[in-house]
């Protein structure tokens, strides 16, 4: 059955197709078999047409009204046209004839699940596990695509490690493992999943491009660099992976290596304005600011939107403390993209260097607001004003920054104003949750105020928290 079903999708399903389409052209129905209704209904799924697969399968229903593949099939439309209390009416009509199918108890778990019903969609779900009849590790990858499909990653990854139990070499289910692993920021997982995929497709290069990539994000730039130069020679066409060289160079702090890498790029690729911003940034770092500026300003000859390229050169000039010229160029790039809030932050730094208190303060209260999560911002925000002669207000600022940002330096970063403050008691409390929620980070603390490094009553706070973990 499924050999027939392979050489009828290879040979007749787009001549099938035509015959169905020119049908609602000509408004005159055409019998196709089930298997023919089947094949059309997918062939339009596929191509976005969701008007015209529906019509296809109410057309199959109505004169196969018994031909379970589709139902399936119109209940998969109706899911994904949000009618589920529809797509359920043919669901529970095929369960009841084919009780045992485990597509019929996949979908209606996928309509429960994106409804809000976890518990109706786990009991489908399990039901289609107990009759997947050798094929669970396939069943548990589309469980966990349903729950992909909603936005609960660390669910799916669960389905994703059971289905990998059955079929350890399943190239879709490491491929996908790897992937969400390095969503996640568990580079480590998401690493060892991609060397388990290539052990068994040696020669994919876009998973060794995918590898350099996760490589380089964890500061492994000498494998990432390997994975890359693997990519490169299987497919001697994948540029991105020579551009990508480059980054990996640059991120190693090998600038020179960097560059000429990405003037290799630029070889097959010469219109590539992010490219040039590249080497504009690696001379930058190389205290080479003439070439710097002259690569920035390639890339915007290219391409005025470049952000990146406005914000180099405004770079270049806070360096060279051309304040204004600095302001104006990093506001170019802000109106390009304003919710970058390394912009704001680095607008509000020139305006402070620049002595313009007022518009320093305003991009630091806008950078805050783009992204609270920019721990930088605050910190910066709260030095400002701490140099303004305003510790109360950048006390002020920095437990706001608490409100809405977890990282523990903010709360040490308060330690530090309360204690310089005298206001000793609060900066206690705060050190215990400090430490509490991140005790590492402590040191930070005394490099910020070394005088804490002497005081008895924090030494005695700090060996007291010891002891408790202990």
């Amino acid at each position: 059955m499924d050999e027939e079903r392979n050489n009828f999708r290879e040979e007749d399903l787009s001549e099938v197709v035509n015959r169905f389409k020119n049908s609602l052209i000509s408004g005159r129905k055409k019998y196709f078999d089930v298997m023919e209704f089947e094949g059309i209904v997918e062939q339009l799924m596929e191509e976005g047409d969701l008007q015209s697969s529906e019509i296809a399968a109410k057309q199959g229903i109505q004169i196969h009204p018994n031909a379970i593949p589709l139902q399936l099939k119109y209940a998969q439309i109706l899911i994904s046209k949000g009618k589920y209390d529809q797509a359920h009416k043919y669901l529970n009509f095929a369960e009841k004839v084919e009780t045992a199918n485990p597509d019929v108890h996949l979908l209606k778990g996928s309509a429960w699940l994106i409804m809000g019903n976890e518990q109706e969609a786990k009991n489908s779900f399990n039901n289609a596990v107990k009759h997947a009849n050798g094929e669970e590790d396939d069943i548990l990858y589309h469980i966990a695509s349903a729950f992909v499909q909603v936005g609960e990653i660390k669910k799916a990854i669960t389905y994703f490690e059971r289905a990998l139990k059955y079929n350890p070499t399943n190239d879709l289910v490491l491929y996908d493992l790897a992937f969400f692993y390095d969503q996640m920021g568990k580079f480590k997982k998401s690493i060892a999943y991609y060397n388990r995929f290539i052990d068994n497709d040696t020669y994919n290069y876009t998973a060794w491009f995918n590898l350099g990539i996760v490589y380089n994000k964890a500061e492994k730039h000498k494998k990432a660099i390997e994975a890359y130069e693997y990519a490169l020679a299987i497919n001697e066409n994948f540029h991105m992976a020579l551009f990508n060289i480059g980054n990996a160079l640059a991120n190693s702090s090998k600038f020179e290596a960097a560059i000429e890498k990405y003037y290799e790029y630029l070889k097959v690729d010469a219109d590539n304005d992010d490219a040039y911003c590249y080497i504009g940034e690696c001379h930058l770092n190389l205290e080479d600011y003439k070439n710097s500026e002259y690569n920035y300003r390639k890339a915007l000859e290219i391409n005025k939107e470049n952000d990146t390229a406005w914000f180099g050169i405004g770079l270049l000039y806070w360096i060279q403390q051309r304040f204004d010229d600095s302001i104006s160029l990093i506001k170019q790039a802000i109106d390009i993209d304003e919710k970058n809030s390394e912009y704001w932050l680095t607008l509000g730094k020139v305006n402070k260097d620049a002595n313009y208190r007022e518009e320093a303060l305003k991009a630091f209260k806008k950078g805050a607001k783009t992204d609270a999560e920019n721990t930088e911002i605050w910190l910066t925000w709260a030095e400002a004003l701490k140099s303004y002669s305003e510790p109360e207000n950048a006390i002020r600022i920095i437990k706001r920054g608490i409100k809405n940002n977890t990282d523990s330096m903010l709360k040490y970063r308060l330690v530090a104003l309360l204690l310089e403050n005298r206001n000793q008691k609060e900066a206690y409390e705060w050190l215990r949750k400090a430490m509490k929620q991140d005790f590492e980070n402590i040191n930070y603390l005394f490099d910020i105020y070394p005088r804490s490094m002497k005081s008895k009553r924090i030494k005695k706070i700090v060996d007291e928290y010891r002891s408790g973990v202990k």
